[in-house]
């Protein structure tokens, strides 16, 4: 049986939370990944992120609340909301923060949506994860 509940964290990186079982040069390039989305304005770049399994799930966690934010204000202002589809972000980022449906061999979840022949899929872990409760 998986574990319930959200991925333990090993710490904290500009506030953001890193997940647990990656190693110190994984770790940087999250940190790195973090960077980017922090300085990323581009909302077609930000829903992007969000999609892309190559990133790290804390990066397109970063990128989906970032996006949250800008429809969240825009509601708040009675502006006109961003041109997303908040439950497509929803539906990218939804499980990347979940024990349950974490992926043991890859950095990302098993709910990642199939990929073409040659496009790129979520990066596979060094060594895999292994249910404690075997």
């Amino acid at each position: 049986m998986r574990g319930q509940g959200r991925i333990p964290t090993v710490g904290e990186y500009r506030g953001i939370g890193l997940h647990d079982h990656q190693d110190e040069a994984r770790l940087v390039l999250v940190r790195r990944e973090l960077d980017t989305v922090l300085d990323l304005h581009d909302i077609t770049l930000l829903v992007e992120i969000c999609a892309d399994p190559t990133w790290s799930p804390e990066a397109r966690l970063l990128a989906a609340a970032k996006l949250r934010a800008r429809h969240q204000l825009a509601a708040e202002d009675r502006r006109s909301r961003p041109l997303f589809d908040m439950a497509y972000i929803t539906a990218c980022v939804g499980s990347l923060d979940s024990q349950y449906w974490r992926s043991p061999t890859h950095y990302g979840s098993l709910l990642e949506p199939g990929r073409g022949p040659h496009e790129p899929g979520p990066v596979p872990r060094p060594v895999p994860l292994v249910d404690e409760e075997q």
